[in-house]
């Protein structure tokens, strides 16, 4: 499976490079679609893992940076910075944790799943809000850039930016890859994590801090990009991937694949006109989402 997700990445990346009705040049491979290739593969996997860590530790598989409101978060301290001329990614960083920190505080309260599930849309509705609020405030020359941001559009980047940010999601698939057991472990309950040398309260916050970190990081260059994290890893568990010792790598790759596909209707579809990748994304991810949801209230049903 691993293999098969490698050879369509590869291709994936040699499409997005190669094809288009423009002329092509070596400045314009090298200097502008290569990072933004890069930036979009990297941003898919990074929420893709993200989400995949973010439904196992709060047990849930509706869970993901996007709906728990933490995109949003790190979308407001970014908006604010385009506001005020400063730069994005420690403001970006800042607001993320401060959002997980509610988050943390709401779980420990709320003590379920499903209520933490719906605190993270209204958090989620009520950051969005404040996003919109500053939009009213904002002066006329910054108010294009702030609105495509919030849409998610992902724009040509220096190839240093791109490489930071695939770094990023290397650093996820480092980090995540080895303690994949102790993942299995925390999304099978509490008292499992136990006896299995697991303490799930102290590394469920270690999680949620370095996904919501290296998210932070993605958002900052390409806006909220919803649903990837959600759509990539529950299609795996449906294709009976249970493991996060092959769910990690595999949503590296998925993920990537989904956003750099994403990215690339979004530039053709109605050329020369480029969309948000955000509104391909809610577009391709929204079915998925729906039967997702059903699935699992009728699980919980049951």
């Amino acid at each position: 499976m691993q293999g098969i997700a490698i050879l369509l990445s590869i291709i994936s990346f040699l499409i997005f490079l190669l094809a288009g009705n423009i002329p092509l040049s070596k400045e314009i491979v090298l200097d502008i679609r290569l990072p933004e290739a890069l930036l979009s593969f990297s941003t898919g996997a990074i929420l893709s893992i993200g989400g995949g860590v973010f439904q196992g530790v709060f047990r849930n598989p509706l869970a993901d940076p996007y709906i728990l409101g933490v995109s949003a978060g790190s979308a407001l301290g970014t908006t604010l910075a385009i506001m005020f001329g400063i730069p994005q990614e420690p403001v970006a960083l800042l607001f993320s944790l401060s959002t997980v920190g509610l988050i943390v505080v709401a779980g420990y309260c709320l003590r379920s799943n499903v209520k933490l599930l719906l605190f993270g849309v209204i958090l989620n509705a009520f950051l969005s809000a404040l996003i919109l609020f500053i939009y009213a405030t904002m002066p006329s020359e910054s108010l294009q850039s702030a609105i495509f941001f919030t849409l998610g559009f992902i724009s040509p980047v220096s190839i240093t930016s791109s490489l930071v940010v695939f770094a990023s999601s290397i650093l996820m698939v480092i980090l995540f890859t080895p303690i994949s057991e102790r993942l299995n472990a925390i999304s099978m309950g509490d008292i499992i994590s136990y006896f299995s040398g697991v303490s799930p309260s102290v590394e469920r916050i270690i999680y949620i801090a370095i996904v919501s970190t290296i998210t932070s990081i993605a958002v900052s260059k390409t806006g909220i990009i919803g649903f990837v994290g959600i759509v990539v890893p529950n299609m795996l568990r449906l294709l009976n991937i249970r493991s996060f010792k092959q769910i990690i790598p595999l949503s590296f790759y998925v993920g990537g694949i989904f956003l750099l596909v994403s990215q690339f209707v979004a530039k053709t579809i109605i050329s020369p006109i480029q969309l948000p990748v955000g509104v391909i994304t809610a577009i391709l991810g929204s079915p998925v989402f729906t039967f997702i949801l059903w699935r699992y209230t009728s699980i919980v049903k049951n």
